[in-house]
């Protein structure tokens, strides 16, 4: 099981991921309306905070060490895959997100999708030592509170 501060930053469905230094951004707009009355005035409804937003860029590099220095044993098409099936498979139904600063798990809907390899030259550097290929990437997600 994944911990974060040890062996990831998030934990999204089951899977623990690093997450790109200054992309991790959560919003949280307000529910609110403004309209003009009969008399020209106008009239502000506030309903509160809305559902919140995340948006992060993810790691999906060979080679990750954890926090205690341990490799994670996952190479960057492992946790691209994982990612992947995540957003497939989550079609009607919500995943569990925890953030960065721990705490209850968030049901969350995994909305966009984006993905770029890093350098498509990186799969040759493991085939020449007779590793298996691998790329590495980057995947840009973003998650919307259920």
């Amino acid at each position: 099981m994944p911990t974060i501060g040890v062996d990831c930053e998030i934990i999204l469905d089951g899977v623990g991921y690093f997450v790109k230094p200054g992309s991790y951004r959560m919003t949280q707009p307000r529910i609110r309306r403004a309209s003009v009355r009969a008399d020209g005035g106008e009239a502000y409804v506030d309903l509160g905070p809305g559902r919140r937003t995340w948006s992060m860029t993810i790691l999906c590099l060979n080679d990750l060490v954890g926090y205690d220095g341990q490799p994670t044993g996952l190479s960057g098409q492992s946790y691209r895959d994982a990612l992947r099936t995540s957003y497939l498979s989550s079609t009607g139904r919500t995943l569990l997100f925890s953030e960065p600063t721990g705490g209850v798990p968030i049901a969350v809907h995994f909305d966009y999708y984006a993905e770029s390899a890093c350098d498509l030259h990186m799969q040759q550097v493991p085939l020449s030592s007779g590793a298996p290929g691998g790329l590495s990437y980057e995947v840009t997600i973003e998650l919307v509170e259920a």
